[in-house]
């Protein structure tokens, strides 16, 4: 990763370099308004803010685990806050993005990960995160954000991933055919299926897996956790005892704030299954098709 300059700021632009600052005035009121909507979002003194990302790609399940650790008591977990280089994405309706918030996301990411969100909304928080993917803030002005995860040694870093890349390819090619992405009704929802390219199907198992290992090996120096979306899925209590463990957090049951979508048989799914099977027997993505 190539660490990007950042532009100057201006003085009206400043935010969070004193604890009277109006930029910690304004995350004081925002915080007290993620408080009503987490409960246990106030954590004694003394006591530290584990900084954490739920590190990925989309249709791995990040959202079913983000759901799940916004429901224990004093966590908070943000969106894909660096997915739109235009606009921040908190994945969180109620907090009043503070006056300044957007210019200094622009102008230096990375005082606005530290001063916004892990000092900010950390400040009384048992941990703090947010959804990070392989593809975000990949732009020259942007990346210094990943160099600065990596100088941490406190980051915890949660690595997502599906073992059925081929399920992931098909998630992703039905939500943008439907334009629907979550299923937070838990509702049975039912698909028509759909054709897969085999050329993009390859392209998306090779990128995958090369992501993966590029960004292990990326935060190598920090404590990080594996998670498999079918270990989660399978077993969701299980597997978050495993997650609170790694982050420190008392161990509480938390309540899924989104459901599994349409999970029927591969070749029920894809309407070229048979001929997708053949071409890709003898390959290493051979398995995704025994699914």
């Amino acid at each position: 990763m190539v660490k990007a300059s950042s532009p100057a700021l201006s003085s009206s632009d400043r935010l969070g370099e004193t604890p009277t600052s109006a930029a910690t005035r304004a995350w004081e009121r925002a915080w007290h308004t993620a408080r009503r909507m987490v409960p246990g979002l106030d954590r004694e003194g003394g006591q530290a803010c584990v900084k954490f990302i739920i590190l990925g790609r989309s249709r791995t399940g990040s959202n079913l685990l983000r759901g799940l650790l916004n429901s224990q008591r004093g966590v908070l977990v943000l969106g894909e806050i660096f997915k739109n280089p235009q606009g921040i994405e908190w994945g969180m309706e109620g907090i009043a993005e503070p006056p300044g918030a957007l210019a200094l996301y622009r102008a230096d990411p990375v005082r606005f990960l530290d001063s916004c969100v892990f000092d900010g909304l950390g400040r009384r928080s048992r941990a703090v995160g947010f959804k990070l993917f392989y593809y975000h803030a990949q732009e020259e002005s942007r990346r210094a954000v990943w160099e600065h995860l990596r100088r941490q040694p406190d980051l915890h870093v949660i690595h997502i991933q599906r073992a059925n890349i081929l399920r992931t390819h098909l998630s992703r090619a039905r939500a943008e055919r439907d334009n629907r992405w979550v299923n937070l009704t838990g509702e049975r929802e039912t698909r028509a299926p759909i054709e897969l390219r085999y050329e993009d199907c390859l392209q998306d198992f090779m990128q995958t897996r090369t992501w993966e290992e590029e960004f292990d090996r990326f935060f190598q120096a920090q404590p990080k956790r594996r998670v498999l979306y079918e270990s989660l899925a399978a077993d969701l209590a299980r597997e978050l005892r495993r997650i609170q463990e790694f982050l420190g957090l008392p161990l509480e049951t938390p309540r899924p704030q989104t459901h599994r979508q349409a999970q029927e048989p591969l070749d029920q799914a894809i309407s070229n299954y048979a001929e997708l099977k053949r071409r890709f027997q003898g390959s290493p993505w051979a398995a995704f098709f025994e699914d």
